[in-house]
């Protein structure tokens, strides 16, 4: 299990915002689930194929609005966005499912603002901590 301090993000890629080629109108419940999604404590552990993973996944949840509001419910689209919210730990339930744990932050803990960027990363995750995720996600990739 890796606990990660339970402070919003502000890391790199909690600046993305949903694309606008294409000109899509993104639907309110994907923006604000995209608000809560760039800012969770863990997303100090993605890389930037996680980020590309969960724009993916805005479109996804944009099309299974846009076919909702017109009528037409698609168990398959709602199956696998919820698959990937569950890869990407969006829930207390998936977060505990792939070994991740919010903890609170402790009084002497530095904030962002004071943190040394030598001794954190990103969402307050130690090095030896994400050490530690790169370590269960080779073994989980190896079988």
């Amino acid at each position: 299990m890796i606990d990660i301090v339970d402070v919003p993000y502000t890391g790199p890629g909690s600046d993305l915002d949903l694309p606008a080629d294409g000109g899509i109108a993104w639907f309110p419940q994907v923006r604000a689930w995209w608000e809560q999604l760039r800012t969770m404590p863990h997303c100090g552990l993605w890389a930037k194929t996680d980020w590309l993973f969960a724009i993916e996944t805005a479109y996804l949840k944009q099309d299974f609005w846009q076919s909702y509001f017109a009528g037409e419910l698609h168990a398959t689209k709602a199956t696998e966005i919820r698959r990937r919210e569950d890869q990407m730990g969006v829930t207390r339930e998936a977060r505990r499912k792939i070994g991740i744990r919010y903890v609170p932050p402790a009084d002497d803990q530095p904030t962002d603002a004071t943190a040394d960027p030598a001794d954190e990363v990103g969402d307050g995750a130690s090095a030896a901590s994400l050490q530690e995720a790169a370590e269960r996600r080779r073994r989980l990739a190896a079988g």
